[in-house]
């Protein structure tokens, strides 16, 4: 298929993940429609700081490196896995808010779609879709699919 007037060919896919089995599973996705339409993938890992309600500013910065280090991690292993499947990928680390900073990305990069899980690792605390996902939906200028881990397939 090309893309015709209107129709967008998707060139560039961001996969933000957060390490957890429902990332786990919209990466396999995202490595589907990255093979389908030779499309690169951009790995996100956003590092989320707690709200440490009158803490030190040493701790502060030693609980903030410690999240960029963990999110680093994060971000490494996906790339590492996403190009043991012969993608083009690309990793980013970000801290912060996670809706906002992938949506950010989205924006910064250009990217075609985003290919996330619908629950993070706290997924405990999310209600239906999960939050991130939802502001996601709501805030991005390219489509956005998620993917559930209950009900889904490895593709390939």
């Amino acid at each position: 298929m090309t893309a015709g007037e209107g129709e967008r060919k998707i060139e560039k896919i961001l996969y933000p993940t957060d390490g957890s089995t429902t990332a786990g599973r919209a990466m396999h996705f995202a490595v589907y429609i990255a093979k389908a339409t030779r499309a690169k993938i951009i790995v996100l890992s956003v590092g989320e700081l707690p709200f440490l309600h009158g803490a030190q500013s040493g701790l502060e910065s030693q609980v903030s490196s410690q999240i960029k280090r963990v999110a680093q991690d994060v971000a490494r292993k996906a790339k590492r896995e996403v190009a043991g499947y012969g993608i083009e990928a690309q990793e980013r680390t970000e801290i912060g808010d996670p809706a906002g900073k992938i949506v950010e990305v989205a924006k910064k990069e250009k990217v075609d779609a985003i290919v996330m899980g619908t629950q993070g690792t706290t997924g405990l605390a999310r209600v239906i879709i999960g939050s991130v996902a939802d502001r996601v939906i709501r805030e991005a200028d390219c489509p956005v699919i998620l993917v559930p881990l209950k009900g889904a397939r490895t593709l390939f």
